[in-house]
């Protein structure tokens, strides 16, 4: 490609429109990179998402199940002692003694486990954060204020 040196009023005389081509085409590459990354992102994201959601899904049922089981017994548990409700905190204190500390220990495991499913929930949703406040930033590369609009360059 050979420069151009049309004089115009919007163009300077020996303005080197190959380097400019060539600009765009690097702009272009660049681009098609990070579109062809964000494609992979997606592609990667929302296979694993999907099936790993299912699966969870498919825990918590299984879950939701053995824990209404275990209220059940529980609230018979509280009934046959005439009470009105029975904590799971409180389950062991009123088992035979010899039971105490085998309750204690499966309590404590429901709890241990139920915080470090909080735990790391919380943390999907900070990673969950971290990929939407790249995604803005992307956004915010590819269009900054004032550029990539119709009026400029």
């Amino acid at each position: 490609m050979k420069t151009i040196q049309k004089n115009t009023k919007n163009t300077p005389p020996a303005f080197d429109f190959e380097k400019l081509a060539s600009a765009l085409r690097r702009e272009i590459e660049e681009y098609g990179s990070l579109l062809s990354m964000i494609y992979e992102q997606q592609s990667c994201l929302m296979q694993t998402l999907m099936d790993e959601t299912t699966k969870i899904e498919s825990q918590l049922t299984a879950n939701q199940l053995a824990t209404a089981d275990r209220s059940a017994m529980v609230g018979q548990l509280a009934e046959e002692l005439h009470r009105e409700k029975i904590s799971l905190k409180d389950l062991p204190s009123v088992v035979p003694n010899e039971l105490q500390y085998l309750f204690q220990a499966l309590v404590d495991e429901v709890v241990m486990l139920r915080s470090r499913i909080k735990d790391k929930t919380q943390f999907l949703q900070k990673l969950l954060e971290q990929v939407q406040n790249t995604n803005t930033s992307i956004i915010n590369h590819v269009f900054p204020k004032g550029i990539f609009n119709d009026e400029a360059a």
